[in-house]
């Protein structure tokens, strides 16, 4: 593909993480994945498969600078299931046309929370799975595919 240069590849440096609209500024990563559920079909001797369901997932990556998330643990001690709302942003100044790709997914629920996390002579790193309903992700904005001259 003559045109492309390495300067286009999106990095990770430059996004941002907002947990219902506060900024997460000591994310160090975030990864969001839709699962297909397969079905078995079979079609004469073929085994092909047919999508029967879908599911989000996905972990948000932090250095420890705030004690985050006790009010989740709080909530489900009173038997309160507490959701959020993820909004994600990759703004790489040197992407295509200055486009920047910008996710966002409600009722988004945190499935463990690492509140005690500590060893000696490491930087505090905690690591939070969460779910998602695939039909509540919105795609905001994207970075379209042009022609590479």
């Amino acid at each position: 593909m003559a045109g492309l240069y390495a300067n286009r590849v999106l990095s990770g440096s430059f996004a941002e993480i907002w947990i219902d609209g506060n900024r997460i500024a000591e994310a160090s990563g975030i990864q969001m994945t839709v699962k297909m559920q397969r079905s078995d079909v079979q079609i004469g001797m073929d085994v092909d498969s047919k999508i029967t369901g879908w599911k989000g997932e996905g972990q948000l990556r932090l250095r420890q600078v705030f004690s985050r998330f006790f009010d989740i643990v709080e909530g489900a001690r009173e038997g309160r299931d507490i959701r959020v709302t993820i909004t994600t942003a990759l703004k790489d100044p040197d992407s295509m046309n200055g486009e920047e790709e910008r996710y966002s997914v409600d009722n988004v629920a945190l499935d463990s929370l690492p509140l005690v996390n500590y060893a000696a002579g490491k930087v505090n790193e905690q690591v939070v799975p969460f779910r998602f309903l695939p039909s509540e992700l919105k795609q905001l904005s994207a970075i379209n595919l042009t022609e590479v001259a």
